[in-house]
């Protein structure tokens, strides 16, 4: 009698986009998913292995310390389930360090895949929690959760309020990513611990500036709700010849221009008629001052949250 071969979970792969933050006066608050992901597969295997391939190849993360694996393990924790082992491949075009999420959508996709895997049935707002929670904060994860845009804070309970946001269907993008990373804790590290009242009362007039501007495409609105007060100058000061970017993307047609996220990556707001204009003047910006080893990409919102394949 012929032995019946036990059944093999199947193959399973998950698109999770990338996203840019703060975008100014949006510190760990205001998040926009964008057209540029991460791709995770996971299948079973004889013993659990991480590989990393394309841009995310460069990391120096531990696997223990992997965002996707953080998010398997705490899922099947959630699950109250035993996580299989299986083969973990997570690959996308964008490095890391660069300032548009990769840790908080690692973070997400690990959780989903291991909700799926250990057909844990866990509810969609916990999940979200949890990677906010294995994030540290919440506006890269809810981009790559939820996408579109949306501005989170906590209620006065503690429990975490994302309210969207529409951006103007012209509105693109334009990152440049320089050739060296800017890690988070680093990043964190030179932010002032203090800022005078008068700072403080600038940052919080500009933000409803800012969402009108995003949402009407009004320049000006824009320009003025983006100045930052918290933490776009001492960032700059780490990333060498980011400051003069900023400047030359105003200066060839980009409607404004500041840090995506915590760095090193620079984002560029422009219009759908002006961005291969623009888009042409930083590369050549770009290659004489980093040769091949930087790059300009163009992106626009992704209003989808991750997906399975």
């Amino acid at each position: 009698m012929a032995l019946r071969r036990k059944k093999q979970a199947p193959k399973l792969t998950l698109t999770v986009p990338l996203s840019t933050s703060n975008l100014g006066p949006g510190f760990d608050a205001f998040s926009v998913a964008v057209e540029q992901e991460i791709k995770i597969s996971w299948e079973a295997a004889e013993k659990t292995e991480l590989v990393r391939k394309g841009a995310l190849s460069e990391s120096v993360l531990s696997v223990g310390g992997d965002p996707v694996l953080r998010g398997l393990k705490r899922a099947a924790i959630l699950a109250n389930k035993k996580l299989p082992k299986g083969k973990v491949v997570v690959s996308s075009a964008i490095p890391p360090g660069r300032g548009l999420g990769a840790s908080g959508a690692g973070i997400v996709g690990g959780l989903l895949l291991g909700n799926q895997i250990c057909n844990g049935n866990i509810k969609t707002e916990l999940l979200h929690r949890e990677a906010i929670q294995l994030e540290g904060h919440p506006e890269n994860a809810t981009g790559s959760f939820l996408g579109g845009s949306h501005w989170s804070v906590q209620d006065p309970r503690g429990y975490w309020f994302h309210t969207p946001f529409p951006l103007h269907r012209d509105l693109r993008f334009l990152f440049i990513l320089p050739p060296y990373p800017l890690s988070t804790k680093r990043a964190r590290e030179v932010l002032p611990s203090s800022v005078s009242f008068q700072r403080a009362a600038a940052q919080a007039r500009r933000t409803p500036i800012l969402l009108e501007g995003l949402r009407t495409l009004d320049e000006r609105a824009i320009q003025t709700g983006i100045q930052d007060e918290l933490h776009v100058e001492a960032r700059l000061r780490q990333l060498t010849g980011a400051k003069g970017l900023l400047k030359f993307a105003v200066r060839s047609g980009g409607i404004a221009a500041t840090l995506s996220g915590a760095g090193s990556a620079l984002l560029v707001l422009t219009r759908t008629g002006r961005m291969s204009d623009v888009e042409a003047r930083l590369k050549r910006r770009v290659k004489r001052l980093w040769g091949e080893s930087g790059s300009v990409i163009r992106s626009r919102v992704q209003p989808q949250a991750a997906t399975f394949q």
